[in-house]
């Protein structure tokens, strides 16, 4: 079959075929040239090698990537092991709050709890933000990860909580029903990112789920109550 009469796609599809043709022709390794309009002509053995080491690079990348996540990962296991460890022993869903509020800042970050048909005002979220968010961003997701807009922020938050670039973390605190929404914030816009494992915080919402349905709101046995109403 003479040169004129084969088309790019016969000759791919050949040497797809042929994966071990250049094995049985090696010479034709020296003498074949790619053009880039950056490097010149260059051979296919330099192609390989580069790519070789692009594959490399990756590969050593995604292991980087990976001990990274597993070093964080052991942290925040440990660090909402011992957090779960604390709200179980709070005895009112004040003490809850203060406990979320507090290992938060630990890690550098901030916390919100919001609870449907809560007369307190700090923590209080109305049905309609919440079906809105539910709508605009879980539709039946355990965890929203990313920005929001501010509107968004003020909606749930009441406040700026992090810079409007900041990443969040949304989690549905649900028992039978919609009882409100957990939320961390990082001053970081990368921190919480829709690829990370929420694994551990959508454990921990489910503790603070089924709390903020069999606890009261404070107790009266709590020396720092005084300046709060009890549920």
């Amino acid at each position: 079959m003479s040169h004129s009469l084969l088309t790019d796609e016969q000759v791919a599809d050949f040497l797809q075929a042929e994966p071990e043709f250049f094995m049985r022709q090696p010479q034709l390794l020296d003498h074949l040239q790619l053009t880039d309009s950056h490097q010149g002509a260059f051979s296919l053995v330099h192609v390989q090698m580069s790519r070789q080491r692009q594959r490399i690079e990756a590969l050593e990348n995604q292991i980087t990537t990976l001990t990274t996540n597993a070093t964080n990962n052991d942290r925040t296991f440990y660090e909402f092991m011992d957090l779960q460890a604390q709200l179980l022993r709070c005895s009112d869903f004040h003490a809850v709050v203060r406990a979320i509020e507090l290992k938060a800042q630990q890690l550098g970050l901030s916390a919100y709890v919001r609870l449907l048909n809560q007369c307190d005002v700090k923590v209080q979220l109305s049905a309609e933000v919440y079906q809105s968010f539910n709508r605009s961003h879980l539709q039946g997701k355990t965890a929203y990860l990313g920005r929001l807009r501010k509107v968004d922020q003020e909606a749930l938050f009441g406040e700026l909580p992090v810079p409007e670039m900041g990443s969040y973390v949304v989690l549905p605190l649900v028992k039978q029903q919609p009882l409100g929404l957990l939320a961390f914030a990082s001053e970081d816009g990368g921190h919480f990112q829709p690829d990370m494992d929420t694994l551990f915080l959508r454990h921990l919402s489910l503790v603070v789920a089924h709390l903020a349905q069999t606890l009261v709101w404070q107790s009266n046995y709590d020396p720092t109550s005084a300046s709060h109403h009890s549920a």
